[in-house]
This record gives C-alpha cells, structure tokens and sequence, in this order.
C-alpha cells in the first residue's frame, strides 16, 4: 500500500466496507487475484448501516447459521494467514467521488474514516441497510432500477447482499463475492495496463 506523506491519506486499489463475511470473502478473493485491498469495518451513518454477525445470524435456520458460522471461521483464519489489511476497529463514515489532480485521470473514491481518507479506484459496499443505501445512491444521482448494478460498475462501485430485503444464503453471498472479486479484478487490470502504455 502506497502512504502520502500525510499520515491521514492513504491510496490502494480497492476499499472494502463491511468485516462480516460478504466482505472478508471479497477482500480474500481480491487477494487471490492481486488487487491491493483495505477492508474496514462498517459504513457509518445516522441510519442502522452494515449488519453484525450476529444479526445476521439471527436471521438464518438453525443449518444455515451453522453454515455461516463454520464459513465465518474459515474466511477468518483465511485472512489472518495471507495478512489482508483488515480493519475492524475503522468503519467508512463518507464515501465521495473525487476528481484527480492529472487533468485526464479517471475519478476515484475517497472513503473518509475516523483516521483519514483511503483513495481507491473500486468500493465493495456490503450488507448495507436498505433505506441508507437510497439515500446513498440518491446523493449519487441514482435510484433503485434493473441496470443499477452496471451502472454503479461504471463508476467502481461494487455492491454484495446490498438493499436486498431478504438475507441471502451463504452460498449465495460467496457465490457474490467471487463474481463482484472477479469484476474489479478485472477492471484493476485494465487500469495498470492504461498506465503501463501511459508510461
């Protein structure tokens, strides 16, 4: 991870919002494909933001909170072993998109924490609740609609089991994971490579 000189401004590929296990899964398939990730706790608002564990698991039969639990374990000692820049202790209190110094330079995000600001080119937002996710996207100048999710891509804003009103399975926000991992993957690559040719 590149650090300015300022200890409050940081710069990586990709932020990852949410520890639980949609946002430990991502961080470890971005890892698994070499995108340089931060992963912080939560999103802060005055709304109820990202849901706990053991929310979570409260929502789930007594097999499936088994499953997410074991799961949870799992992606836990996964990250520890690989050494992800997990955060648990820093939550995202404001995401904006910010235009860079270079004149022809695509925007990036700034996620503003407690410590700082982390700039990235890609945001994996998860579990956020429903009515703060609205207003989120009704200060981006989006709503709710069948093409959100391409949209929101094109901006490098990446979405797992967000403002969804049922609990997806765990199968099903691993099965997110890897396909939201594999996009910005994806994207990163093409921006390195923009770069390379720049240079």
């Amino acid at each position: 991870m590149s650090r300015s000189l300022s200890t409050t401004s940081e710069s990586t590929t990709a932020v990852v919002i949410g520890t639980g296990l949609s946002g430990l899964a991502v961080a470890g398939e971005l890892s698994r494909r070499g995108v340089e990730t931060v992963t912080v706790h939560g999103f802060e608002s005055g709304a109820p933001s990202t849901m706990t564990t053991a929310l979570r698991v409260a929502d789930l039969s007594s097999d499936d909170s088994a499953e997410y639990l074991q799961v949870m374990r799992h992606l836990r000692n996964h990250v520890t072993s690989l050494g992800l820049d997990v955060r648990t202790d820093v939550s995202a209190q404001h995401l904006a998109l910010v235009e860079q110094p270079q004149g022809n330079a695509q925007l990036r995000w700034a996620v503003r924490t407690e410590n700082g600001v982390i700039f990235a080119d890609a945001v994996v937002l998860t579990r956020c609740a429903h009515n703060q996710f609205r207003r989120f996207l009704a200060d981006l100048g989006f709503s709710l609609g069948e093409t959100l999710v391409q949209e929101l891509a094109g901006i490098g804003l990446y979405l797992i089991g967000v403002a969804e009103l049922s609990s997806p399975s765990t199968r099903e926000l691993l099965r997110q994971a890897k396909a939201v991992g594999k996009a910005v993957a994806a994207v990163s690559g093409r921006l390195s490579s923009g770069l390379v040719a720049a240079l």
